[in-house]
């Protein structure tokens, strides 16, 4: 080709590739400036076309004139959408483009390019298409929203199709389902286009006034592949349900609702799947069609004890009613909870399982109660709210009534106010004074109507509080008034004391419930009253004998104590007044026989008062029976002598004599002995069994002496008599108290003194004459006595006994010390976090091919510790080999918070390679033993190894939990990375073939991973800017690429004549290229565009100097006379193989098509 040619040629396709690039900068540049509308009059109510319609409307934030379509839309909703006013057959999408985080990516669906690509789309934005038309009527720019809807919106065969839409919340998830039903004939499959979205959006629209759009598109609900929408085949009456389960967290909470009131589901039914228009046949969402509604109705509050109000303590019932007010049967459980509140925290009472409750009219409900002991309550409010409400529900759509609450009072303990006197506060014996009572009730329940007050009064100081003398408290005095009150009357006797007097009132509600005391002292002065003398009863004494009677309730005076009192008579029987016993003593003489019966004595009594009106002191007379005199006579009591640790009896029946009044003698059994006191009772103890009195001493070492004294008493007089009962002393051995040290432990090569001399004692011998032989040990030299003091030092480790004794020369007793000698005190693992041993020890990634990580702390119960020394080991429990070892010194300035550690346990046998580079084998176990010192010095050390053993392999991917596949495809890519990395680098063709080998293992377990839809993979797919939202190429732009190709395709095409001189080298066969075959692909890097390209022209063979292929040798061809027949064409061979023939894991077919690559890329690593 001449040279002008060639510039003439290449000049027209420059000017060509020019133009086609302007025309793909100004289709680029249409969608990211759309045209914007002008606004339009909006229709405010609209006419249901008796069938269900469906809109799809684009719109962004920035775009004005959208904030007017968004709003009739969203206005159009409400009058005709869910819980609509006029109808329930109305909802849409919006495709929104947020101010933070641009278009929605909406893959795999992309409907913003599906509406960009329909004929009717004028690149503008308001958008809005209805019952996914193409053009025309229905694509509109969302300022006829309601004209649109009244005229059928596009909506195809509508009276064949219905489609219901059912959400519930299940814990953090939205449980949804949706119901297609057909009731034409034959059959028809449809698709469920649904998706969740947001019914307010949080976002507004950029300027003023600043909207928030509405049903903004969240998520596909998309088939079980998530390649696209559901299908289903209907049949006529047979419903088809699909189901999904969708993170609540996917829409965010807006229009002042929580994001599970802002979930709202839409749904629309094609006639085709989303690859194309379709007709829409019917369309809903989760706010449509029968309410689900469950309310709490009717609570009350009674009380067990007929009030209206409590006391703590109570307990009352709460009955609620629940009712289904909606249009739906409810059978998905739920519980009616009762509870009170206490300021804003709310405490839980019991709860009541809801049945199934039928929508029918007249349909049962269940009425629930509930007891509550009203104890716990706080004692400082003045009432208590008590409420019911539903929890758990699944399904109601209205919340509003799932709740109800009630006020109770609660009956506080009333106060009592200062009650003062009415009138004189002076009261003379005889008279009355008048108090008056007052209180506070204290809460809401109590009225000085419901009240009354307990009045008590008392001498002045002395506490000694009477209400016998109140009485009255009938009359309100004050009513309504700061001094409103009870009227009491308090009435002196004439016994009591004159002088001062204390008033206390306590206030009583309608419950009995009692105030504090409210004390005024000296309210009230009674005035000085006489001595009183009282004869009954008459007290008996006995003839001969000087005897004291009290006079305790036969002399008192009101005002002066008995013993401050002057009792004097000029009778001869009366011997003395006894002030400080409060007795008389008197004596009735034996004079020719007793005075048998009642004799009497007049005394006069002096209470210091003023008598010279009368001229004498107050006097009266007592009585006294007298009666002969006959009381119990005792016999002297032999000493009673008894050994240590022994034990004897007496009877008392001989040693006792007794006679009546009269002076016969009385049988002795009618006597009652008793025991006044044993003198010594830590040596003896003494018991009377009737007549007999035993003693025993308290333990063998104690002697002495003790006197007990004994009474013998025949109902009115009695007599003592005492008994010695004597210790002989028998010589112990002394002894040793052996508290605290009969058992310990004790280090090696620690010494430990004991004092023995403090623990020695003998009863009986005195300090110095008995001591402590020299000990004795199981480890010779171990024990030692210097100077009273035991010395125990032992070197073997174990438990050792030495042996003591303790004599006074005649009597011996032997000990035993048990001592656990030990190196170092056990330190303790523990594999369960439930606080028992030193370390707990989580051991995580124990599956075959993991690394294990352990994450280990102290426990609460472990010491200070200031160094702790861990071994890893990594071993084989089936070989009994182990390839890795590890120790080190924890950081102990993270003692609080713990350590986490990889178990890249090193090899022990050099080079700095670990002992499991791809993770851990079947039945390898790591091995973790510890050496610890704690803040006192003391060692610790584990006794055995703890073991964490690899029993499993991984799990296939669909088994995994989320946190372990995500752990298994990062390994896996890491993995993936590194071979490719080694692959690059490597010069060994073995090496290269294994590595190869080893790349394919990994590329197809990556591969089945990445099949669970959990796994985060790479994706090798290019998305095309329709998909990705982020551009809006047509048809224009991809004919204007397809020309760039064209035009490539003619240059090189140019180039090729250019060189139709050259030397054309030999080609396989490029249409045989296994471009399928998964091995070779996985060699070179897994894609198939490698051998779906020609492949390079071979250099001749003496252009390959590193490897050249052996010459084929000549052989003569006998001569045959024969036809001449053409050569069929050979298959293609292949390069020449290299010298060390055909690499290692390969086949002479991958050879074929994959040799050249394999020499050129050894050529170039040499």
């Amino acid at each position: 080709m001449s040279t002008v040619t060639r510039s003439l040629s290449i000049g027209l396709v420059v000017l060509f590739i020019g133009s086609l690039l302007s025309g793909a900068a100004i289709e680029l540049n249409k969608e990211s400036l759309p045209t914007e509308l002008n606004d339009e009059p909006v229709v405010m109510e609209a006419t249901s076309p008796g069938h269900p319609v469906f809109a799809e409307y684009m719109g962004a934030h920035w775009c004005g004139p959208c904030h007017q379509a968004s709003a009739n839309l969203y206005n159009l909703y409400g009058t005709n959408g869910g819980g609509g006013t006029q109808s329930e057959d109305f909802t849409y999408i919006s495709f929104w483009e947020s101010p933070s985080t641009g278009n929605p990516n909406l893959s795999p669906i992309n409907r913003r390019a599906h509406i960009q690509s329909a004929p009717g789309y004028g690149n503008t934005i308001p958008t809005v298409v209805w019952g996914d038309a193409t053009q025309g009527t229905y694509f509109s720019n969302g300022y006829s929203a309601d004209a649109r809807y009244q005229s059928g919106g596009n909506t195809k065969n509508a009276a064949d199709y219905s489609l219901s839409v059912y959400q519930t919340p299940n814990g953090a998830n939205m449980d949804i389902e949706i119901t297609a039903t057909y009731t034409g004939s034959g059959s028809q499959t449809v698709y469920m286009y649904a998706a969740v979205t947001e019914e307010y959006s949080p976002e507004t629209y950029s300027g003023s006034p600043n909207p928030h759009p509405h049903h903004v598109w969240k998520k596909w609900l998309l088939n079980s592949g998530g390649t696209g929408f559901e299908s289903a085949t209907l049949t006529s009456g047979s419903p088809v349900t699909k189901s999904w389960s969708v993170p609540i967290s996917t829409v965010r909470a807006g229009g002042g609702n929580a994001a599970v009131d802002n979930f709202l589901t839409v749904a629309a039914l094609l006639s085709g799947d989303h690859t194309a228009h379709r007709d829409l046949v019917s369309a809903a969402d989760s706010k449509m069609g029968p309410k689900m509604d469950i309310g709490v109705s009717g609570l009350k509050v009674t009380n067990d004890q007929g009030t209206e109000s409590y006391v703590r303590g109570d307990t009352v019932t709460l009955e609620a009613d629940v009712k289904n007010m909606g249009d739906l049967d409810y059978t998905s459980g739920g519980s009616l909870e009762f509870f009170y509140k206490n300021g804003a925290t709310t405490t839980s009472i019991n709860t009541v399982s809801i049945p199934t409750l039928n929508a029918a009219p007249g349909s049962s409900y269940l009425t629930g109660t509930a007891t509550f002991d009203t104890s716990n309550l706080p004692g400082n409010v003045w009432s208590t709210n008590f409420g019911a409400r539903l929890i758990g529900l699944n399904g109601d759509r209205s919340s509003s009534n799932n709740v109800q609450e009630t006020g109770v009072n609660h009956d506080r303990m009333p106060l009592a106010k200062t009650p003062q006197v009415i009138g004189s506060n002076v009261v003379e014996r005889g008279e009355y004074v008048t108090v008056l009572a007052k209180g506070d009730p204290n809460d809401n329940v109590d009225t000085i109507d419901s009240m009354s007050f307990e009045v008590e009064v008392s001498a002045a100081g002395q506490d000694l509080w009477d209400s016998s003398i109140v009485s009255g408290g009938e009359n309100v005095l004050y009513r309504d008034s700061p001094q409103e009150g009870r009227e009491y009357i308090v009435t002196p006797s004439m016994s009591m004391s004159a002088g001062d007097y204390d008033v206390r009132v306590r206030t009583v509600d309608s419950r009995g419930q009692t105030s504090d005391w409210s004390m005024v002292d000296d309210m009230f002065e009674l005035a000085n009253g006489r001595p009183l003398i009282v004869a009954d009863p008459v007290p008996s004494v006995m003839c001969d004998l000087s005897t004291k009677v009290s006079m305790d309730g036969h002399v008192a005076d009101p005002e002066t104590p008995l013993s401050e009192l002057i009792i004097t008579s000029t009778s001869e029987n009366f011997v003395a007044w006894h002030a400080s016993t409060e007795e008389i003593e008197v004596l009735f003489p034996y004079d020719n026989g007793c005075p048998l019966g009642q004799k009497g004595i007049e005394i006069k009594v002096d209470d210091g008062g003023d008598y010279t009106e009368t001229g004498e002191l107050p006097y009266g007379t007592l009585l006294f029976n007298v009666i002969e005199n006959g009381q119990p006579r005792w016999g002297g009591l032999p000493i009673q002598v008894v050994e240590e640790g022994s034990s004897g009896v007496l009877s008392l029946s001989e040693y006792l004599s007794d006679t009546d009044d009269t002076g016969q003698q009385v049988d002795i059994s009618t006597l009652s002995l008793q025991i006044l006191e044993n003198s010594n009772p830590e040596l003896i103890t003494v018991e009377l069994r009737g007549n007999t009195i035993g003693y025993e001493t308290v333990d063998g070492d104690v002697n002495g002496e003790t006197v007990v004294t004994l009474r013998a008493s025949d109902g009115e007089q009695f007599s003592d008599q005492t008994l010695t009962i004597r210790i002989n002393p028998i010589n112990d051995a002394p002894r040793l108290d052996m508290t605290d040290i009969e058992e310990f432990s004790l280090k090696t090569n620690r010494q430990k003194v004991i004092n023995l001399n403090s623990r020695l004692t003998d009863v009986d011998s005195p300090q110095g004459t008995y001591w402590v032989n020299n000990p004795q040990s199981t480890e010779t030299g171990s024990a030692r006595l210097v100077s009273g003091d035991l010395i125990l030092e032992f070197e073997e480790v174990g438990t050792q006994i030495v042996t003591i004794s303790t004599t006074d020369g005649y009597a011996t007793n032997s000990y035993e010390i048990t001592v656990d000698v030990y190196d170092s005190v056990p330190f303790y693992i523990s594999k369960t976090d439930d606080g028992s041993g030193h370390l707990y020890v989580d051991m995580a990634d124990t599956y075959e091919t993991q690394t294990p990580t352990a994450n280990f702390a102290l426990t609460e119960s472990a010491p200070t510790f200031t160094i702790i020394t861990v071994t890893w080991t990594l071993c084989n429990e089936l070989s009994g080999t182990c390839d890795g070892f590890w120790e080190y010194d924890l950081d102990m300035s993270r003692s609080n918070t713990g350590w986490t550690q990889e178990m890249n346990i090193p090899s022990p046998y050099g080079g700095g390679d670990y002992a499991r580079v791809n993770g851990m084998r079947n039945m390898d176990y790591i091995g973790l033993t510890v050496r610890a010192v704690d803040d006192a010095g003391q060692e610790y050390k584990t006794s055995d190894t703890t073991k964490w053993l690899t029993t499993e392999a991984l799990p296939a991917p669909s088994e995994m939990d989320d946190a372990l596949i995500e752990w298994y495809v990062a390994d896996l890519l890491t993995e993936i990375a590194e071979l490719e990395g080694q692959l690059a680098e490597s010069t060994n063709s073995e090496d290269v073939a294994s590595l190869d080998a080893r790349l394919l293992e990994l590329n197809t377990k990556l591969g089945v991973a990445c099949d669970d839809p959990r796994a985060d993979c790479p994706s090798d797919d290019i998305k095309s800017s329709s998909e990705d939202g982020t551009s809006g190429l047509n048809t224009n732009v991809i004919l204007i690429v397809i020309g760039v190709l064209i035009v490539a395709a003619l240059l090189g095409l140019m180039f090729m004549r250019s060189r139709q001189d050259e030397i054309a080298e030999p080609k396989w066969n490029e249409a045989s290229l296994p471009f399928h075959d998964t091995v070779a692909n996985s060699m070179y890097g897994g894609t198939q565009e490698l051998f779906q390209q020609p492949v390079a022209a071979v250099a001749p063979v003496a252009a390959v100097a590193p490897i050249v292929a052996p010459a084929a040798p000549v052989v003569a061809a006998p001569v045959v006379a024969a036809p001449v027949v053409a050569a069929p064409i050979a298959a293609p061979a292949g390069p020449p193989l290299p010298p060390s023939g055909l690499p290692a894991g390969w086949t002479m077919e991958q050879w074929t098509y994959y040799g050249q690559q394999y020499l050129d890329r050894l050529n170039h690593q040499q």
